[in-house]
């Protein structure tokens, strides 16, 4: 970056000819100027000559023009270009809302709508992993198009004097405010503190603001700085009604929930900021006035309006909620809850866990995926606030005691249950990544114990599992069970792998007494029963039917709400209901975007391969240089991408479904199982063309490798067995050992063909062992805290690995004769895989491993309803 650049009226940088000088800061010059190529107005931010020559500063100018790359938003200043020691920025027509404010509060409407674009754009940032740290009335302009927000990423706690000038691209000077006293004034209790700012730090800062917009009057103030910093920690700013007398409350509450001094209590999104000044809007536009208010006067009609207000606060707002009996006769609240900073809702998969309410509306229990570990996370829905329940890693697709007091989920391997006053999670029976499960009155459990068996029952305080349901000719899973209200009864979907749309697909009401279970109602998704209504999914669209104790239908379907997540390769719906009413349900597609990295043994990313897709099993040639994938959902394709030529090809199936990939050891051709007219045989593709079957597979087989002579496949059964069979066909098949109902974790041939890898629940969780390819009893345990999808490296003598925390790990392999030694296994670093199938490979020197990772990181919103009943729409005809 240069030491200066030459800014006189006439004088060019690049393109841009400088017309004159707007305004100057500490961070930066800024400068009107025209861009000779497009003929527009610019403005071009230029970091001081005085400050050019500091490397600190010149760093957090560069990662200003990063930082703003990022973010594409109305709201947000758009950067144009970077040039050596300048930014250009799109040139700003208005005022600061520092400008503004010297002249008194705003208009109420101008308050909630130059609020919800703050707010907004704040929410841009903060799902970009962008905090703000000096949000303050100078670093906002009002424009015809309304607010924008400007010099994102610059300000911290330890440089405020060094930060606090005008820095925004107005096409008039700004007044200048940059003492170290009006900066502080902005900032939350945490930051004074010498604390790490985070989103909520903003949202601290954006209440100030608003604040100031609508009294016209600083939150904080104090005639010396230690004074100030006194108020902003200690003291709460005089109520806005002092200064407003016809302030909304709501507006007052939305306000001082962000002033609030420990950021747990205040906002947790400035999404959830957004909706409520939206709504606060609303509702007074529906009444012909900027909100409701408190009015002095006694008519009907004002004091209809302070009983509707303080309704309002009654039934909550977004992290506020109370949901109590009392309920808006209106219309039902509805809000949004975002992922915690810095996780993403784990809702779609094998092993996800959707968020679910607590059967008293207090609390939420979801999913999380941070650094590539899943746990689960509780909401209060009173408080907003959240917290990591220990010991719930891996924990999938939890479900509620009746009453409200404990959390039962699946971890791959048992049934736990945990409090949620936190303590430890204690185990309640085996269990084998199985499809949910509903604790009913009458402290039985019932739950799918895997994918592929009957629903079983078992005492919620521990115990052997019992036998309840059969899974008859037309059905090959049974899921998602769902207690009435009587404790005693249950519905369940059952449905048939091999058969996706069959007729006898669809939700069963049955008894803990048994009996013949009766269809209820056809389809592929599961329901809940509340209050007499049966809620289901289709086609994204959530709907409610009138239903009998007997499970007999009545009336017609009614439309509840729109855009809920569906996940086909579960069968499931996001949404929960509870007592109460109140409805919850994840939003948006369960389609999750991956692409396939490049990784060293550090983690350090190498480089990736092909663009983003809907990858699935991936495995590399022998040679290297190509690698098979699954690619697409739900119809699944065979694809092989040549690492050298960076080409990719597509290899024709006739198959509705695949399943795994394997290499032959020359490379000429793959070993694959695909679901083909209700059938899954196993077939030889080669990549010259041609197929043939090798085996009418009856037991439903996962390949999961071949022998390095090519004459022997390792594959696993429905029931969870792993065989050794033969390519041919010919010879019997011989089951090498019983490795649970999860076949997606892998097995594997070490290099000279003598030693097999795969993954068994013997120990009672999954982990990696080592067993002679000729004598399968003859084994050694190489995983000791969880462990799946083996692989070798080339030589044989290093062995990976994939522990609960998605961590890859290696471990030395020493052969010594016809026993092995098995090393002590290092840490390698953690992945974020798409799907926990075979996500990952290793090259044959065991440097580089290419990984199946998440693209995007953004993940579906949970939206909060909180009577769902008075969503009721237009009938949906009975078919």
């Amino acid at each position: 970056m240069r030491t200066s650049v030459e800014t006189s009226p006439g004088s060019r940088l690049g393109p841009y000819e400088i017309v004159s000088r707007i305004g100057a800061g500490g961070m930066g010059e800024v400068f009107e100027a025209r861009d000779t190529r497009l003929e527009r107005s610019v403005a071009i931010k230029v970091l001081p000559a005085e400050l050019a020559h500091n490397a600190q500063f010149r760093l957090r100018f560069e990662r200003e023009a990063k930082t703003i790359s990022q973010l594409n938003h109305p709201n947000i200043c758009t950067l144009y270009d970077v040039g050596d020691g300048y930014l250009v920025m799109e040139l700003l027509d208005g005022e600061s809302l520092a400008d503004r404010l010297a002249r008194g509060a705003l208009p109420l409407k101008d308050v909630m709508r130059y609020g919800v674009e703050i707010a907004s754009a704040l929410d841009r940032a903060h799902r970009a992993g962008v905090v703000h740290r000096d949000l303050k009335p100078g670093n906002v302009m009002l424009t015809k198009s309304g607010a924008k927000l400007l010099d994102f990423g610059l300000a911290k706690s330890n440089a405020v004097v060094e930060i606090s000038a005008n820095t925004a691209t107005q096409h008039k000077p700004l007044t200048q405010e940059g003492t170290i006293l009006g900066t502080f004034q902005y900032m939350a209790p945490e930051q004074l503190e010498g604390q790490e700012a985070d989103a909520r730090t903003d949202i601290f800062a954006l209440g100030t603001v608003l604040y100031e917009m609508a009294t016209g009057a600083r939150a904080f103030d104090g005639k010396t700085r230690t004074s100030l910093i006194a108020a902003i920690v200690d003291r709460d700013p005089v109520p806005i009604s002092s200064f407003q007398p016809l302030t909304p409350p709501a507006l007052e509450h939305v306000i001082t929930k962000c002033l609030s001094k420990d950021p747990d209590d205040r906002w947790q999104s400035a999404h959830d900021i957004a909706e409520e000044l939206k709504w606060i809007k609303d509702a007074g536009s529906q009444a012909g006035q900027a909100a409701p208010v408190v009015a002095r006067k006694k008519s009907r009609e004002r004091t209809a309006w302070a009983m509707a207000a303080l309704l309002t606060i009654a039934i909550g707002i977004v992290g506020a909620l109370s949901f109590r009996a009392t309920r808006s006769a209106s219309r039902p609240f509805v809000t949004d809850i975002a992922a915690p900073r810095g996780m993403r809702f784990n809702a779609v998969g094998d092993t996800a866990g959707p968020a679910v309410i607590s059967p008293d509306g207090k609390y939420v229990v979801y999913s999380v995926v941070e650094g590539g570990a899943s746990r689960l996370v509780l909401r209060s829905l009173a408080t907003g606030k959240v917290k990591v329940l220990a010991g719930t890693e891996g924990a999938t697709f939890p479900f509620w005691s009746p009453d409200s007091r404990n959390i039962a989920f699946d971890n791959g391997t048992k049934l736990m249950r945990v409090d949620v006053a936190g303590e430890a999670p204690i185990p309640i029976c085996a269990a084998g990544g199985g499809r949910g499960g509903a604790w009913s009155s009458t402290d039985w459990i019932v739950f799918a114990r895997t994918p592929l068996t009957p629903l079983v029952r078992v005492r919620a305080s521990g115990g052997e599992p019992q036998p309840l349901t059969k899974l008859g000719p037309q059905h090959t899973s049974q899921r998602w069970p769902f207690f009435l209200d009587d404790g005693k009864h249950f519905i369940y979907l059952a449905t048939n792998h091999q058969d996706p749309t069959g007729s006898a697909n669809g939700v069963y009401l049955a008894s803990l007494d048994g009996g013949e279970p009766r269809l209820v109602m056809r389809g592929v998704s599961n329901a809940v029963h509340a209050d007499g209504w049966l809620l289901f999914e289709r086609e994204s669209m959530l709907y409610a039917q009138k239903m009998k104790d007997d499970g007999t239908m009545q009336g017609d379907a009614v439309g509840v709400a729109d855009d809920v997540l569906y996940d086909a390769g579960t069968w499931r719906a996001a949404f929960s209901v509870s007592r109460d009413g109140t409805l919850i349900y994840h939003t948006g597609s369960a389609t999750i975007i991956s692409r396939l990295k490049w990784f060293g043994r550090n983690g350090g990313e190498s480089g990736t391969v092909g663009e983003k897709g809907l990858y699935w099993d991936l495995e590399l040639s022998p040679n290297g240089q190509k690698v098979a994938a699954i690619i697409g959902d739900p119809l699944k394709e065979l694809w092989v991408a040549d690492l050298q030529k960076n080409t990719r090809t597509k290899l024709p199936l006739e198959a509705n479904w695949i399943d795994t990939a394997v290499w032959s050891p020359d490379g000429s051709m793959l070993y694959l199982d695909v679901l083909r007219h209700a059938e899954f045989p196993m077939i030889e593709r080669r990549l010259n063309g041609g197929e043939r079957i090798i085996l009418h597979d009856p037991k439903g087989f996962l390949v999961q490798a071949i022998s390095p002579d090519g004459k022997s496949l390792l594959a696993v059964d429905a029931a969870g067995v792993l065989w050794r069979m033969a390519v041919s066909g010919a010879q019997p098949h011989t089951e090498i050992a019983r490795v649970g109902t999860a076949p997606v974790l892998g097995a594997a041939f070490s290099p000279n063909g003598k030693w097999i890898a795969y993954c068994s629940w013997e120990s009672g969780h999954s982990e990696v062992y080592l067993a002679s390819a000729s004598d399968p009893h003859l084994k050694w345990q190489v995983s000791v805290a969880g462990g799946a999808l083996p692989r070798f490296r080339g030589d044989g003598n290093e062995m990976y690995y994939v522990d609960f925390s998605n961590r890859i790990n290696a471990v030395p392999v020493t052969e010594r004769g016809n026993e092995v030694e098995i090393g002590t296994a290092q840490p390698l670093f953690i992945t974020m895989p798409r799907t926990p199938s075979r996500f990952y490979d290793v090259t044959k020197d065991g440097q580089s491993f290419l990984v199946n990772t998440i693209a995007d990181e953004e993940s579906p919103t949970v939206k909060v309803i909180a009577d769902w009943k008075q969503r009721l729409s237009a009938p949906l005809k009975s078919e």
